[in-house]
């Protein structure tokens, strides 16, 4: 009879533990599911936050010249020529790059900006100069050729036609690097054109 009181009494414990773990599971929060993502689409927005990057050098040039530096007094003289290092920068400003979008021909055309020369860095410490006139040898000649220095790379890398068309083709490569993968992702039959 003892045996049989055990088997009962472990067969209500059974149930009641099978009984307290279902109650248990139905009253556990439900976990909602996450709706879907809605499906992302292509727009001119998506596309334009996707070069969000301002300003970017495309292409970088060091560059040794040499300024010459007139006398103040007759532009003909030439008081001294300063030789100098520079490191010259140009690219586009990406805020200003246009995007067109057409949803029925499924074409994304994406208009650079002109090419500009952003920025000049000439090396203080590389200005070696020759001078015609000894008195322009000043404790201020340091600070006045650094200005020259910049002034004249400036002027000679905006003639270099080279350095503008390797910049413009960086930056072509540059867009479609960062728009490509996107739009293929997306929708494969759209068209990306850069000019």
């Amino acid at each position: 009879m003892k045996v049989r009181l055990t088997r009962i009494f472990a067969a209500a414990a059974i149930v009641a533990i099978i009984t307290a773990v279902i109650i248990i599971l139905f009253n556990l929060p439900k976990k909602e599911k996450n709706p879907p993502p809605p499906p992302e689409i292509i727009t001119e927005t998506t596309l334009k936050e996707i070069i969000d990057v301002s300003e970017l050098s495309t292409f970088e040039a060091v560059y040794n010249g040499v300024a010459r530096i007139p006398d103040s007094a007759d532009a003909n003289i030439i008081d001294y020529y300063v030789a100098y290092e520079a490191t010259v920068k140009a690219g586009i400003d990406f805020n200003k790059i246009g995007i067109k979008l057409d949803k029925v021909t499924k074409v994304i055309t994406v208009t650079l900006p002109e090419v500009k020369i952003n920025d000049i860095n000439v090396n203080i410490g590389s200005l070696d100069y020759i001078f015609n006139d000894k008195n322009a040898n000043t404790s201020t000649i340091s600070g006045e050729a650094y200005k020259l220095c910049i002034a004249d790379a400036e002027e000679k890398s905006k003639a270099e036609a080279e350095i503008y068309s390797i910049a413009e083709e960086n930056a072509h490569n540059i867009i479609e690097a960062l728009v490509l993968p996107f739009v293929s992702q997306l929708d494969e039959e759209y068209e990306l054109i850069i000019k």
